[in-house]
């Protein structure tokens, strides 16, 4: 990217924003930064205009994929052992089963293009993060209205993810409650549930203080499932896309350099055990840079584009977390 006074006012003008976004969510942490910014990009762009811009084309592509690589510093392998054998079994039927479930019923429901994927990935990870990681498989070679179309698509499944994990703060402690669950069951059942960590630290505490660690325990290992998650959405982009290789021949063809990079920070990280603060400082850089990603994304979608989509996705969105999240509580029951 050439360095120029626009590029460097439109930089300046994005930074400012993900600082905002950024800030907000220091007040308020059940508040994605990722959502906020993709929610700022959106407003800018269609209430003051933006025109096309190197910066960002830049964010929306370069900054967002290494956003993807440094999620390494998120995965702990480690959570593996703290969860158990059962827990462990529980959360990777919880996570796959979501994400093939809501996939399909919601295509069956009548939502077309990469949507669907948006909102299971979203539903069965870790919301906006997860999406963030996915778009960038799915945007992958495309241009013009191919890629404007998954654009409008992740914007959209933002906010579906966003209204989901912010309902379930409000409505996860009121049931569990009725139900007379235990603060570890209703904790696991909200790592299980929900999809933000910041709203899964804030939904537990609303129930109380032995809610919180199963809470966290349980979200941190649906984290790591990021990995396999997106290595199945690389071998489905190839499939759907035509191509006739076996999964190994299409991993190898197809596969996105940003996410071998990822897998590799990851299995580094989990090796050679890098400080606390080093991790904490990677996890900190990932989001920042998705948010510029997102916040670029946000500055090439237009409002009709979103409208043209109708309610629909918001209703089945809204139903479909009703039904993931009944069965995440079923799962969670049998070990929690």
């Amino acid at each position: 990217m050439t360095i120029t006074k626009r590029n460097a006012f439109d930089f300046l003008f994005i930074t400012i924003g993900v600082a905002l976004a950024f800030l907000i969510n220091s007040r308020v942490e059940a508040i994605s930064p990722l959502f906020l910014s993709l929610l700022f990009g959106l407003i800018i762009s269609n209430t003051f205009g933006w025109r096309e811009s190197t910066v960002m084309q830049f964010s929306s592509k370069g900054l967002l994929r290494f956003g993807v690589v440094l999620l390494g510093f998120q995965i702990s392998f480690d959570q593996f052992a703290e969860v158990g054998w059962d827990g462990l079994a529980i959360v990777i039927a919880i996570v796959f089963s979501v994400f093939f479930g809501v996939r399909f019923l919601s295509a069956r429901l009548g939502l077309n293009g990469t949507l669907p994927t948006f909102m299971a990935a979203g539903f069965a990870i870790c919301g906006a993060t997860a999406i963030a990681a996915i778009s960038s498989t799915l945007l992958r070679g495309k241009e013009g209205e191919g890629r404007k179309s998954v654009e409008r698509d992740l914007s959209y499944g933002i906010g579906i993810v966003a209204l989901c994990g912010t309902l379930s703060i409000l409505v996860l402690p009121l049931i569990s409650s009725l139900l007379g669950l235990s603060d570890v069951t209703a904790g696991a059942w909200i790592g299980a549930a929900v999809h933000d960590v910041g709203q899964v630290v804030a939904t537990a505490s609303l129930v109380g203080d032995n809610a919180l660690e199963p809470a966290i325990l349980v979200k941190l290992t649906r984290v790591v499932m990021l990995i396999p998650l997106v290595l199945l959405i690389v071998q489905m982009s190839a499939k759907e896309s035509g191509s006739k290789k076996s999964a190994v021949e299409t991993i190898r063809s197809s596969f996105p350099t940003f996410v071998l990079l990822f897998i590799l920070l990851a299995i580094t990280v989990n090796l050679l055990l890098f400080d606390s603060s080093v991790i904490e400082f990677g996890k900190e850089a990932s989001k920042v840079f998705l948010a510029y990603g997102l916040f670029g994304m946000g500055l090439s979608v237009k409002w009709k584009s979103i409208s043209a989509l109708g309610a629909r996705p918001i209703l089945v969105g809204v139903a479909l977390w009703i039904l993931s999240a009944s069965f995440a509580l079923a799962l969670i029951s049998l070990v929690f």
